[in-house]
Order: structure tokens, then sequence, then C-alpha cells
């Protein structure tokens, strides 16, 4: 019998690398799949993202449009959504090059301008959670602006935002299916809670999704039937989540979507208005019972209770702060306790103080100011996210994994696909990826006809 000898000639050095790091790659997860399983399962979507991107490296900034829906925790530090963000990062800033990118300068100044604002905290307060948030925090800025400008300039912006509002489709529908139940079983209706979202974070993400559905951009190439059922879907699920501040942060978005021109014919309905008001008599009916009733511990009261308590904090250290995720240490869990201050600008004064507040303040100023002054056909759904977003941010979390990265990705992808323009290149979806009927940019062609005479009329230019 003849034994065979195991050869390498004629192996390329670039496939033995390969499986060397693949080997590596198994026993190190399998080690930690032992020890650690959050880390485990943290390192197999790096793998996972890796192995994709080697066939189409947009594919992992597209997914970490989706991803943001993910809550769910790896290692008990970051979320799914954060680790995605990430890898989407890396692969973004290696993409990113100065191909049109300088329309982009402007906006990563402002955000660059509010971290700086933040670090005098990080030199008073040190302790390893201020750090690890000021991190965190470039990543959901500055990472997400990058990481939604290539997908943008890549002419990506379809698929990432139709995954998008696919998925909040279905957690739309999985919301309204656990109110129903419950309905059903107890003869009440009890907000939407699923695995890894509550109430609120529902709302969040379902009051983007209407607003991105809505403003229907042309350039996304949506069927009317799919967006107006999209956002159907959407404010069903706010409404089946009871999140008021989602409702609240929708109509903002909503009004602003319609106040602006529509590439098609340069105006939008103006019925959506009346449609606002019933669900602000909700969100005002449903605030004041709250807040007359004898339960001091509802939502409305204890929101109250914390915005004394973090005003209180905030004169610890009026100028810079008492540091980013204090509520993390246990350094005012005597007198108030642990929590994140339920407002936007008491969560920037209590971490960063008065300087971090005051450049908190000029990004979005920033942002949307170029936004607005941009072509509405690509900037009007980026300024009606960003504003939707920061409404909902004055009575609930801002600095929310998922969350706080979505409205910079949207802002990112406009500036995008401005970019592309600017380029000469087409903005409209790509041909053979049409997830739902697309209408054509263009207009359609017709064939020529000699005008008579006194009767030319002037064709309108471009919306700009």
């Amino acid at each position: 019998m003849f034994q065979r000898r195991v050869s390498l000639e004629g192996v390329r050095p670039a496939t033995l690398a390969v499986a060397v790091v693949s080997i590596l790659v198994a026993v190190l997860l399998g080690v930690l799949s032992a020890e650690t399983s959050g880390w485990a399962l943290a390192g197999a979507i790096v793998v996972l993202l890796v192995g994709v991107s080697l066939r189409d490296p947009t594919i992992v900034p597209v997914l970490a449009v989706p991803a943001t829906l993910i809550q769910a925790r790896v290692g008990g530090l970051l979320s799914v959504a954060d680790v995605v963000l990430a890898a989407a990062t890396l692969f973004a800033v290696f993409m990113l090059r100065d191909r049109g990118a300088a329309i982009l300068r402007p906006v990563l100044w402002a955000g660059t301008f509010y971290l700086a604002t933040a670090i005098p905290t990080l030199i008073l307060n040190r302790f390893a959670a201020n750090y690890v948030e000021w991190a965190h925090e470039v990543v959901l800025v500055l990472g997400s602006l990058v990481v939604g400008f290539v997908i943008g300039r890549e002419n990506r912006a379809r698929l990432a935002l139709s995954l998008y509002l696919f998925a909040c489709c279905g957690i739309a529908i999985a919301a309204a299916i656990v109110v129903a139940q419950s309905l059903v079983s107890t003869g009440t209706l009890e907000p939407a809670y699923l695995p890894d979202l509550q109430k609120n974070t529902i709302g969040g993400m379902l009051a983007a999704s209407a607003v991105i559905a809505f403003a229907r951009p042309v350039w996304l190439g949506w069927s009317r039937f799919w967006a107006y059922g999209a956002f159907a879907l959407s404010m069903l699920g706010v409404f089946a989540a009871q999140s008021r501040q989602g409702v609240i942060g929708a109509i903002i978005g909503v009004l602003i979507v319609s106040l602006r021109p529509r590439a098609q014919n340069g105006k939008r309905g103006k019925l959506i208005w009346f449609a606002c008001i019933p669900a602000v008599a909700w969100v005002l009916i449903y605030l004041n019972a709250q807040l007359s009733s004898g339960n001091q511990f509802n939502s409305a009261h204890q929101r109250v209770d914390w915005y004394a308590q973090a005003w209180q904090i905030w004169q610890e250290s009026p100028l810079f702060g008492v540091g980013m995720r204090y509520w993390y240490t246990d350094r005012f869990v005597g007198a108030f306790g642990n929590f994140q201050p339920p407002n936007a600008e008491l969560e920037v004064l209590t971490t960063t103080g008065v300087f971090g507040l005051i450049g908190f303040f000029v990004m979005f100023a920033v942002a949307c100011w170029y936004l607005y002054r941009m072509n509405p056909v690509y900037g009007t759904v980026g300024l009606a996210v960003v504003a939707t977003r920061f409404v909902q941010a004055q009575f609930d979390l801002y600095w929310v994994a998922g969350q706080a990265s979505l409205l910079w990705i949207v802002a990112g992808i406009c500036f995008g696909l401005q970019a592309r323009e600017n380029a000469g290149l087409d903005p409209g979806p790509p041909a053979g990826s049409a997830i739902v009927r697309a209408p054509s940019l263009a207009a359609p062609s017709v064939p020529a006809r000699r005008p008579v005479r006194g009767t030319e009329r002037a064709v309108p230019s471009r919306i700009k």
C-alpha cells in the first residue's frame, strides 16, 4: 500500500495564508465560545462581514443600516448594531477616497467640534465608561456619516433603506400582533414590548421608517403603493407601542417633508396635516391623564422627577459635566440613583456641561443647514429624519445604539448622492437591482414636435 505525501507544491501563497488565518480564527472563536459566548458571537459576526465584503466591499456599510435595529448586547457592553457599525466604518474609511467627499466636510467638522468640546470631561472625570462612551460617540457620529456617504456615492442607498423599511414593517406587524393578543386576553390595550425592544425603542425606529417612506425620494425608486403601505404599517407600530415621543417625532418629520418641494411635480399634498390633528390630540390626552393621575411612578411623573434630578446633577459641574455614562458608576447612587436623563439637552449638560451642549447644538445646526440648502431631491429626507430624531430626544434618551446612528447615516447618504450627481453619475437605482417597482428619474421620451408660433412655454428647470 502506497501512502501519499502531502505536498504544498503548486499552492499559492495567498491561498495558504488564507487557510492558516482561517484555522487560527476558528481556534480563537472556539476558545472564546467556551469562555464568553458574547465575544465569540461578536467575532463570528466580524468574520462573516469580512468574508462577505470580499465579494462586494459595499455590503458591510449597507448591512449597517438594518443592523441599527438589532439591540441585542454582545459581551454586555456593545450591541450588535455597534459592532456592525464599527466594522462598516472601517470599510467605509478605506472606500472613502476623495471622490466628492469634500461636500461632507462641514458636517464632519461640526461633529468633530462637538466631540472636541467633550474632551475636558474626559480629563476631569477619569473613569473607564467615560472614555468608552466618547469613543462610542465618535463612531455614532463621524463613523455613521462616512458610512452613509459611501452608501450614497456607491449607489447603494436603495438597497440599504429598503432593507431597513422591510425590517421595520416586520417589527410593526409583530408589535400589532402582540397588542391584539393582549387585548383579547386581558381586554386592555397594553403597549407592545418585543425581545430586546421596549416600547420607546420601537417607537423611535418606526417613526424614522415612517418619515423615510412618506418622503419617498425618487432616487429610491419606490412605488406609491409600497411607500405608503410601509408608512401606514410603521405608524401602526408606533401607536401599538404607545410611544408618544415616536408619534411627535414622526409628525414633525412628515410636516417637514410636506413643506418641501417634491421632484415629480414640485409640490406635495397638505392632506396629511389634518391626519396629524388626532395624533396630537391622542398624545395630549394621554399625557394629561398620566400627569393628573395619583400614580407617581408612571412614565410622565417619572420623567418630571428625572428632569429635576438631572438638573441638580448638572450643577455639580456646570461647565464640563460629570462624565459620560456617569450612571454606570456609583457616584450619585445614594442621592438620585442610576438613570440616564430622558432628554437630549439634559443628558449632554450633565455629561459634558455647557461646553458640550454648545458643541451639540452646533453639530445639529450645521447638519440641518446644509441639508436644507441641498437639492431637495436629496436633502429633504435627511433633514426630516434628523429633525425627527432630535424631537424624539426631547422626551427620551438620545445616545442609544442604533437610533443615535441612523439619522447620521441617512444624512451621509444624502451627501453621497449629491456628490454622485456632482460627478455626473446617475443618482438613480442601479439597473437590475430593483426591489420594488421603480419610476424613472428621467422624463419619458416623447417625439419632438414643432411648437405652434406664439405657444412656446418655458420648461421649468430642475429643482435646486
